[in-house]
């Protein structure tokens, strides 16, 4: 097997269990869950299933949308990122497991908890990026919709995780009647995330080296 191949793969796992523990850190905050994770854990609430099993089968039904929209120009790579949501279901869980003592009782630790999840959530996605295997499903879906349709991918992110959190909320409402997952936290995830990734990735530039002796 390739030494590259083995290095990204490591780099990617590291990755995937680094943003994990962000998701899981937005739980404990108690100031709501980032948009991608504000379905699996509303639904949590809602079917008798752990939030890391939802996020496996979110990442499935993100995988089927894009055999929807891209039809004949679907490839079977794409199908890697089952693997891909099978790992991070497993990290949430775990991690939940390791954190369940984990309580944010006042807001000024529970806002300490939000910022930190931003932050591991965007050394996560630019570890993920770097290993350059396998997209999240979310983003394949999105890309893929950008692709399909030539809409810019950061527009199709942005309305996509808008629909996202409004579908979280509505589903929590009907079948709960209460807000799931979502607050201001939410919100600042998806403000912070972003410029996050842009301040945090030109150091792990180092790890370019990969993608050049592919």
């Amino acid at each position: 097997m390739p030494q590259y191949f083995i290095s990204r793969s490591l780099i990617l796992l590291m990755g995937l269990a680094i943003l994990a523990f962000g998701v899981v850190l937005s739980i404990r905050s108690q100031l709501g869950t980032s948009p991608v994770s504000s379905t699996p854990f509303a639904y949590s609430y809602i079917v008798p299933l752990s939030v890391g099993t939802l996020t496996v089968i979110f990442h499935i039904f993100m995988i089927f949308l894009q055999f929807m929209v891209l039809k004949n120009q679907f490839h079977w790579t794409r199908c890697l990122q089952i693997l891909a949501g099978m790992t991070m279901g497993i990290f949430i869980d775990v991690i939940l497991m390791l954190t369940v003592n984990w309580q944010a009782q006042h807001y000024f630790t529970q806002f300490l908890f939000c910022l930190l999840s931003c932050i591991f959530t965007a050394v996560g996605v630019c570890l993920i990026l770097k290993a350059n295997l396998v997209n999240l499903a979310i983003e394949g879906f999105y890309q893929a919709i950008s692709v399909r349709f030539k809409i810019s991918f950061s527009r199709c992110k942005t309305f996509g995780d808008i629909i996202l959190v409004l579908f979280a909320c509505l589903s929590a409402l009907i079948f709960t009647q209460h807000i799931i997952g979502v607050r201001e936290g939410t919100i600042i995830t998806a403000l912070l995330v972003g410029t996050m990734i842009k301040w945090v990735m030109p150091y792990f530039s180092f790890l370019d080296r990969l993608q050049k002796s592919a």
